[in-house]
């Protein structure tokens, strides 16, 4: 169900009212940027990406069909759109992926109470594009592992080892992390 705050704005935004438009953009544009700086890694490329976006969302408004809350239509639009700028820029490719190691009899899944979330996020954007891109859709998104799969155009085996390799190398910059704050 939708706030009156939010079916202002998609009333407004599907007749082009501008003053509808800023509020969409005072509203939804940090969770627009936060996804779009989480696929990219990259300030500048983050705001390039935000920027089509916001120009897609828009000139595609009357796509938004009020089934779906306007925050969640936002965020499936903005990660789809990720997704295809970085394939356009081929930057999905640049990364082998056997750049990682991954040993799959380490536990990976420690909890890690008490680390700021901006340290965890930055590990995160240390990530090559390619894991943090399959991470930021499985762990931080929820998107399953064969939704992925098809969204990227790879096999589901493909997105478990991505992600394997993924918390293997934040597992370890984690840990390197807590040593260094023990001293």
């Amino acid at each position: 169900m939708q706030t009156e705050k939010e079916i202002e704005i998609i009333e407004g935004c599907r007749k082009g009212d501008q003053a509808c438009q800023k509020m969409l953009y005072d509203t939804y544009g940090p969770l627009i940027k936060g996804i779009c700086m989480r696929y990219t890694g990259d300030l500048e490329e983050a705001e390039d990406l935000f920027h089509d976006i916001f120009i897609f969302l828009l000139t595609h408004f009357e796509q938004f069909n009020n089934i779906t809350s306007l925050g969640g239509w936002l965020r499936q639009i903005t990660i789809h759109k990720a997704i295809d700028y970085l394939r356009r820029r081929h930057l999905w490719d640049a990364i082998p992926m056997s750049q990682f190691e991954v040993n799959p009899a380490v536990e990976t899944t420690h909890e890690y109470d008490g680390i700021p979330m901006e340290v965890l996020m930055g590990f995160i954007n240390q990530l090559p594009k390619k894991p943090r891109t399959v991470f930021n859709l499985f762990v931080i998104d929820g998107i399953h592992q064969n939704e992925i799969a098809r969204m990227l155009e790879i096999t589901q085996n493909n997105v478990s080892t991505i992600i394997a390799r993924a918390k293997e190398k934040l597992r370890k910059k984690i840990e390197d992390y807590l040593k260094h704050e023990e001293y």
